[in-house]
């Protein structure tokens, strides 16, 4: 595989743990122990969470924000919750600038959700037993090493909805549970072959993907090799590490080089993305643009465009196999994926990574003939977004010209392209969308364009004649995404 230039390259993402804090200050040393919240004194707002969007804007990905909930709690539904977080520790919202404050932050993250994801991780991080004694941590007992009472973790799915509810997110108003978690200090109860366990819980909820660290849990017997993963009850749980940025830091990026980094997901916290203050926070954002760029620069990894599509490309990474059969054909083998994969639907997209030069664009691709026409070009690489695939053998043919192909989608924006039909009086694109976004299609503009689900609306639509591209304005209703198929007739 030396001389096969093309490749299936580990995906990048970076989780960012503890969004949802009001107050920041970390309370744990008090007489009677409260949370650690951020480690940062502090009162968040809406300017806070700018930081993740505007690098998610800047290269075109979805950030997973991993939120505790109990501080977003509008209506103080959690005084009847007072095991999840005690009533006389926490920041309860008691005025109407505090209601304001609340309002103005979810408002934000609904019209953002292309590229901040609201991905779940607590209510209040610990877990405080009858008699107020604080433990660590929310999800498992990290200090007796044994799981925490079963109905307790469904008391936090309930508290958790009814939390979302007082904001619209709920199925009423077409929004569903947050499909991303990463349990509290890495408290995941795994026993994935019993009938209690964390991702049975988490996967009744509607949670389908989970990062955590493993060695962090070895009397469960998690999956430890390196860069692990497995299911856990329909939830993917894959193996996420730090590298070098405390918890509680401001502006900090990683500090273990690149090609060390054995995990695909990184951790980090809210604090390492945000300033001391609002004037210095543009030189931060711009710090993590360019680390994000730096690791898309490797030449194994690229940054995976949300949470799906990273699972995803971890799956088909650690499965399928290249095989070079002649000048650009390559058999791609993917007989070896799990049922598990494509019983939890978990089988999307397959990212090829090509090395280009400058001069170079994709002419032609096709897979068992059929044309493959999503992708997106950077300086010196392209990445090709190959359909779903079955568990089967592959051939894929592409070519690299002067010329891009007459039709093709520049993938730029987050959401999930799973699959292109095309005639030639119609295409229709088969595809997963987050917030608001556009797609951008080339060739000439079409006579009619709509979407086959009223839940992922078409806003508007445009035609660029110097570039040659028709531009695509999208919206997806549900807060986590919404599927469906864009037709286009010519």
């Amino acid at each position: 595989m030396d001389d096969v230039k093309i490749l299936i390259p580990r995906p990048f993402a970076a989780g960012i743990d503890d969004m949802g804090w009001i107050n920041g200050t970390n309370e744990s040393q008090k007489p009677y122990p409260g949370p650690y919240r951020a480690g940062v004194k502090r009162i968040f707002d809406v300017s806070d969470y700018k930081a993740a969007v505007d690098v998610g804007k800047a290269l075109g990905v979805r950030i997973q924000g991993l939120f505790v909930l109990g501080e977003l709690d509008r209506d103080n539904v959690l005084d009847k919750y007072p095991d999840l977080y005690p009533s006389n520790i926490r920041w309860k919202c008691s005025s109407r600038a505090d209601k304001r404050r609340l309002d103005e932050i979810m408002d934000f993250l609904k019209k953002e959700s292309a590229y901040l994801e609201f991905g779940f991780h607590g209510i209040g991080h610990e877990y405080w037993e009858e008699n107020g004694t604080r433990k660590r941590a929310e999800w498992y007992n990290l200090i007796d090493r044994k799981p925490w009472p079963e109905e307790s973790m469904y008391r936090r799915i309930a508290a958790a909805r009814e939390i979302l509810a007082q904001y619209g997110l709920s199925p009423d108003y077409g929004h569903s549970f947050p499909e991303s978690f990463v349990p509290c200090a890495y408290s995941y109860f795994w026993n994935p072959n019993g009938e209690y366990s964390l991702g049975k819980i988490l996967s009744e909820a509607g949670v389908r993907f989970a990062a955590t660290d493993f060695s962090q849990i070895p009397e469960l017997d998690p999956p430890l090799e390196i860069n692990g993963g497995a299911f856990d009850h329909g939830v993917h749980v894959v193996s996420r590490q730090n590298y070098g940025n405390c918890w509680y830091e401001l502006d900090s990026l990683p500090r273990v080089l690149p090609e060390l980094q054995t995990t695909d997901m990184i951790e980090t916290h809210w604090p390492n993305w945000l300033a001391q203050d609002d004037f210095m926070q543009a030189s931060v954002t711009q710090r993590w643009i360019q680390y994000f760029q730096m690791m898309e620069r490797q030449d194994d990894r690229y940054l995976a465009k949300n949470t799906e599509q990273f699972h995803s490309q971890w799956l088909y990474r650690k499965y399928t196999v290249l095989r070079k059969e002649g000048n650009n054909v390559v058999e791609i083998d993917n007989s070896a994926m799990p049922d598990e994969a494509y019983l939890y639907g978990l089988s999307g997209t397959l990212v090829l990574k090509i090395p280009r030069k400058p001069h170079e664009h994709l002419s032609y691709a096709a897979l068992n003939g059929e044309p493959i026409v999503v992708f997106q070009e950077h300086e010196d690489f392209l990445l090709l977004y190959l359909p779903p695939l079955q568990k089967k053998r592959y051939l894929l043919q592409y070519e690299l010209d002067l010329e891009r192909m007459p039709f093709y989608i520049h993938h730029k924006g987050t959401s999930n392209i799973y699959n292109v039909l095309s005639r030639d009086d119609f295409r229709e694109i088969s595809l997963k969308v987050y917030g608001k976004e556009y797609i951008s299609v080339s060739g000439k503009p079409p006579k009619k364009v709509f979407s086959d689900n009223v839940n992922l609306k078409v806003l508007n639509h445009a035609y660029d004649s110097i570039m040659g591209m028709f531009y695509i304005e999208v919206e997806a209703t549900n807060f986590q995404g919404t599927a469906g198929n864009l037709i286009l007739h010519y």
